[in-house]
């Protein structure tokens, strides 16, 4: 387990530039009229949405926020690729009887779709369930590594998954 190394996000201030840049630069479509959410979100909101990134989201704030939480980043073998380093949030229970808890995020998502119930599941009340909580940025996503190879599909992303949690020790979850 020394591979696993703790992981803090840490994005350029470059690419934070580049991004306000090329949303400065956006184009807008012409827009149907009355046409609301029948041809995909309507261009008020997209406008808003794209001037609220450009003038006002502080994403070094959230950046902050986010390296609060447990974060580590290691390889993970999967056969016929390459090792590829994944990221992962890992809240270990304070309870002895703690059941290993593998989160997966949903496709688009993120690691961060645990953290709302990371504390009633590490820490639950006297009485409840507690959990050693696993939750990777599953390949192509967040921070960990992405697949340059052709044929990486559900059974990668499994085997991925698994191999993680054996790596932390974890052999039954």
């Amino acid at each position: 387990m020394a591979d696993i190394k703790p992981y803090q996000i840490a994005v350029p201030e470059e690419s934070l530039q580049e991004l306000k840049a090329k949303l400065a630069l956006t184009s807008f479509p012409d827009e149907l009229d009355d046409a609301e959410w029948d041809y995909g979100a309507p261009l008020a909101d997209i406008k808003r949405l794209v001037k609220y990134w450009q003038e006002e989201y502080d994403w070094r704030h959230h950046e902050a926020e986010m390296n609060k939480l447990p974060q580590y980043i290691t390889p993970i073998s999967v056969k016929g690729f390459d090792h590829l380093d994944i990221h992962f949030l890992h809240q270990p229970s304070p309870k002895k009887t703690a059941v290993p808890l593998l989160f997966v995020h949903g496709w688009p998502g993120s690691f961060l779709e645990v953290t709302k119930i990371l504390p009633l599941l590490a820490n639950p009340k006297e009485g409840e369930p507690a959990f050693h909580v696993v939750a990777p940025s599953i390949p192509n996503f967040g921070f960990s590594q992405g697949v340059k190879k052709k044929g990486f599909g559900i059974p990668q992303y499994a085997e991925t998954c698994h191999n993680l949690m054996q790596k932390l020790g974890y052999t039954q979850y």
